[in-house]
Formats: C-alpha cells, sequence, structure tokens
C-alpha cells in the first residue's frame, strides 16, 4: 500500500481506537452489535470514513461509494438521534412557521354542541403534536435499520476487498470473478449488482488511465448504490407513510375515557373529517424536512431541485466524466439518469420512488466523485474517545455528545 494509506491507518492509534479502527470484519460485528442505535450510527459513520479513506489512497482521485456512505450516514443519525426533532415538531405546531401555522389553523375543530373545557384545544394542538412525534419515532427507527441493515452487508466485503489490494495489488482483469469467489464474494446470480461494483473497483485500481479509471469507479458506484437503495426501498416507504396515520382511531381509548360513548364516537368522527387530512399535510413538511435533506462538507443539498453546481465551478461534472463511453455506465445511466446527462430535473418530489431517487443520486455521485474535501474526518480524535468509551461502558450516549452534522462538532 502507499504511503497515503499508512498515514491514513495511523490516524486511528488514539488509545482505544484500535478497537474499531482500522475496519475489520470483527470490528464489524461489534459495531452493528451496539445496542445504542445513536452510537452505532457514529460508528458506522466512522466506519465509512475509515474505509473511504483507504480506498482513496489507492485510487488517488476518485471518490467511492464508501465516502458518499459517510454523509448519509451521519445525515441519518440526526433523525436516529432526535435530538432536533421534538422542537421542530414543537415550533411548527406553534407558529414558527406560517404554512404549517395556517395547516393547524384549518384542523380546528367546529363542534355543534360545546364539549368539555379545553378538550377541543388538545384536539387541535397537543394531540397531533403527540402523533407527529410518534411518527418521528417511527421514522427513526427506520432509518437505523436501513443504516445497520446495509452496513452490515456490504463493509465486511469493503474489508476484505481492500485487505486483497493491500496484500496483493489489483488483479489482471481476466483474473477478477476467480479472485472475488475466492474471497467469497456473492456471485452475479446471487447479488448481480454487487459483483459488477466490485469488478469496477478492481478495474479501476488496475487502470493506468485516469479517464478510464473515473469510468469504472463510476460504474461501481451507482451498482452499489443501486443495491444499496434496493434494500433500503421498504424502511425509506415505511419511513416516508409513518405520519399517515388515523388520528380518529389514535384518539378513540382517550376519548371514550372523558366522554359519554355517543359524544365520544362524534367527536372520533369529526376528527377524522377536520384533521386528519391537515395532519398528513404537516406530516409532509416534517418529512420533507427529515428525509429530504443531506448535509455534505461545505453545503446542504435539498433532494427535491436539481444537484447544484459545486461552489466556484462552471461545470455539473469532472472532466473525466463528462462523456461517457464505458458500456455497462452507459447501460446504467440510461436506466438511471432522467435527465440525459444534463443533471436539469435530477431533483426528486417523491423520496420513496427509487427511479426519482436514483435520478438525484446518480447526478449527485457524478458530480461529486473527484471532490476530494468530501473525505474530511467527520469526528475529532476527543470525539472517537467519546465513543469508544461509551462503546465500552454501553452506557447510553448523552445527548451534548451527539449533536454532530457536517460543519459541527460536539460539545
Amino acid at each position: 500500500m502507499s504511503n497515503a494509506t499508512i498515514v491514513s491507518e495511523a490516524r486511528f492509534t488514539e488509545p482505544g481506537v484500535g478497537e474499531f479502527m482500522p475496519l475489520t470484519e470483527d470490528s464489524i460485528r461489534s459495531i452493528v452489535a451496539i445496542a445504542d442505535v445513536a452510537l452505532r450510527n457514529l460508528w458506522i459513520t466512522q466506519s465509512y470514513a475509515d474505509l473511504a479513506n483507504r480506498f482513496l489512497s489507492v485510487l488517488r482521485t476518485d471518490q467511492t461509494w464508501c465516502t458518499f456512505a459517510i454523509w448519509a450516514s451521519n445525515t441519518a443519525g440526526v433523525s436516529i438521534r432526535g435530538e432536533e426533532l421534538p422542537s421542530l415538531v414543537t415550533s411548527l405546531l406553534r407558529g414558527d412557521d406560517s404554512p404549517v401555522d395556517a395547516i393547524v389553523g384549518r384542523a380546528s375543530l367546529n363542534f355543534s354542541a360545546p364539549l368539555p373545557s379545553g378538550l377541543s384545544g388538545e384536539l387541535r394542538q397537543t394531540h397531533v403534536e403527540h402523533l407527529l412525534t410518534q411518527a418521528v419515532g417511527q421514522v427513526s427507527a427506520r432509518i437505523a435499520n436501513g443504516n445497520t441493515l446495509v452496513f452490515a452487508e456490504l463493509a465486511p466485503l469493503f474489508v476484505r476487498f481492500l485487505h486483497f489490494l493491500a496484500r496483493v495489488g489489483a488483479p489482471a482483469a481476466n483474473e477478477i470473478d476467480s479472485r472475488l469467489d475466492d474471497l467469497g464474494f456473492p456471485s452475479a446470480q446471487q447479488k448481480p449488482l454487487v459483483r459488477q461494483a466490485f469488478r469496477h473497483y478492481a478495474l479501476a485500481v488496475g487502470s493506468a488511465d485516469p479517464r478510464s479509471r473515473a469510468q469504472h469507479v463510476l460504474t461501481a458506484n451507482i451498482a452499489a448504490v443501486l443495491h444499496e437503495q434496493q434494500r433500503l426501498q421498504n424502511d425509506i416507504t415505511a419511513a416516508l407513510n409513518a405520519g399517515l396515520i388515523d388520528v380518529g382511531a389514535d384518539l378513540s381509548a382517550g376519548a371514550h375515557r372523558l366522554l359519554a360513548h355517543r359524544l365520544a364516537d362524534r367527536v372520533i368522527r369529526e376528527v377524522r373529517i377536520h384533521v386528519a387530512s391537515h395532519a398528513e399535510e404537516l406530516w409532509q413538511c416534517i418529512a420533507t424536512h427529515l428525509l429530504m435533506t443531506m448535509s455534505l462538507p461545505g453545503e446542504t443539498l435539498h433532494l427535491s431541485h436539481d444537484v447544484p453546481l459545486l461552489r466556484g465551478r462552471r461545470q455539473l461534472f469532472p472532466d473525466f466524466l463528462k462523456h461517457l463511453d464505458q458500456p455497462q455506465l452507459v447501460q446504467l445511466m440510461a436506466d438511471w439518469d432522467p435527465t440525459h446527462g444534463s443533471g436539469h430535473g435530477s431533483g426528486a418530489r417523491d423520496w420513496s420512488d427509487l427511479h426519482q431517487r436514483m435520478g438525484y443520486i446518480v447526478n449527485l455521485f457524478r458530480s461529486r466523485q473527484q471532490f476530494l474535501a468530501l473525505t474530511v474526518p467527520p469526528f475529532t480524535s476527543s470525539q472517537l474517545g467519546a465513543m469508544v468509551s461509551y462503546a465500552q461502558s454501553e452506557e447510553r450516549l448523552p445527548a451534548r455528545l451527539v449533536s454532530t452534522s457536517s460543519g459541527e462538532r460536539w460539545s
């Protein structure tokens, strides 16, 4: 391996951090087994950073799927930890956001007979706040599940592949499949996209031509992320639908405790008429905030908008990826890029739709593949030390340590 790899691995020699870094298959199992989902997410994020840096030292100019996974996992952590979400829900419901305040206002109940004092107000605001907080909890659980699922499946393969490269170097093109078989990789029949991804990573490592290398890396990245997104489909759909709660059914038990049966039934019926659709509308505002933004170093992406130019750049794609001619890459782009190589119209209106989601992702990957700032460390050495301490003690990670996001540091 190059000196750059040695430097990258030396970064993880802080006391105790060596238990997890550099990443091994044993440490992956230890991370997946961490019970605290917030702490587990932090270690998954750091693990991707380790893999990304080790891979970049081999490829020199091109970021792999692991690099983008750092920031997807880091962004997922905001939802998993949930430290910002209660205040988000409360502020939306209490008028800090005028469009949402209007939604809540439209959901006000108008009963033909008076109700016990204060009940209608609670139905209008407090109960809806409870429902949305419930939904946020469901979103956090789904995101955490998907985050762990993909890490447990793909991280061991990247560890195995990088270890092979360190020992043997790039295999000859005609030996790649047999080498992957020897390493225990799934076959093309079992997991075609995973096999395609690592075939092209191997071709990229063995290529001396920077343009060819860049296209092989992009082919591998798209195959890997397509496999990832297919695996995440159920969790993403469930997360987006978490707010589609039957408001009346949820209210039923409480209403029957407070009111006579006949009046309770009328309250529930009117809640369904007046509140349910507005609660759903309000949830869509919150879901958009949670699931349709992504933080990268130096920028926050709004996934419903087109992939933007990097600051200071005049073109969306780097020179080596402006014109694509690698056959499998051309086919992947034909299948998944609705913009036909322009980037215009890449924004996803419905993040639960795999084609819309992939349309954004392929343009994001293509535009940022040679942006080296993406491998900035997500955590400081002291933060890593704190993560090790809590992993070893099995204590719950305190909230003051989990307010991190791109460009921020823990207090």
